[in-house]
């Protein structure tokens, strides 16, 4: 049977990297994380560049200083599934992805409004949408109020790009990034009944979020084992 495939959302200072390292510590048979090969999907992304030529130069004539970010993640929408069937076979009971399908269309809904009915960028996220609702088995959304998701993001050695920013900037992007995944996970469950589950990490700690974790990936037919369960 292969591996079911689910993603960690939330915006920044959520917590998903505590949570994510957390959980792979717990199972063995989780994987968590799929970073692209670059050499083996070299000529897929050659390929890319071509195909998505429409969308870049609809982004670049929109905003040019995003148009290379949007065409990255129009790219990384386009070979993930490849590095994702192929993880499928690797004898794991699940997958669980961090900067995932909705991390990716999250990032292009909110800074190239794609979720709109027109143009190259609108055409091709609706066909990441509806390709990826079909990838995806159930999606954890992690969140917590703007004033502690700002606090953890100054506090952090972690560069951001908003880590400078006021305060007033600070909640503005992260709301922005809010209603853009909380949009793409309804939009998935409304299409492919797609489970979700939301997580407060303002009211409880990481073993607390693995824990609930953990729960839901078995009640969505993941079987982790006991050590899974001691672990978390």
């Amino acid at each position: 049977m292969n591996a079911l495939v689910f993603e960690l959302v939330g915006p920044a200072g959520v917590g998903k990297t505590a949570v994510l390292q957390a959980i792979a510590h717990a199972s063995p048979a989780l994987r968590t994380g799929i970073r692209i090969d670059r050499l083996r999907q070299l000529p897929g992304m050659l390929w890319s560049l071509v195909v998505l030529s429409p969308a870049l130069i609809d982004m670049t004539f929109t905003d040019a200083r995003e148009a290379w970010p949007g065409l990255r993640h129009l790219g990384r929408l386009r070979t993930l599934p490849t590095e994702v069937i192929a993880a499928q076979a690797s004898g794991h009971q699940a997958i669980l992805l961090d900067e995932g399908p909705v991390f990716s269309l999250g990032r292009l809904r909110a800074f190239h409004g794609a979720d709109g009915n027109r143009g190259p960028v609108a055409r091709r996220w609706q066909s990441e949408m509806t390709r990826w609702s079909s990838l995806l088995n159930g999606i954890i959304f992690l969140d917590a109020p703007n004033t502690i998701l700002a606090e953890r993001i100054r506090q952090r050695s972690k560069a951001h790009q908003i880590k400078s920013g006021s305060t007033r900037e600070m909640f503005a992007f992260l709301d922005r990034y809010r209603a853009a995944y909380r949009d793409i996970v309804q939009r998935m469950n409304a299409d492919s009944h797609i489970p979700i589950m939301e997580l407060d990490t303002s009211t409880a700690s990481v073993e607390q979020i693995t824990a609930h974790t953990v729960t839901a990936l078995e009640s969505w037919g993941v079987r982790l084992g006991d050590a899974a369960r001691r672990g978390a």
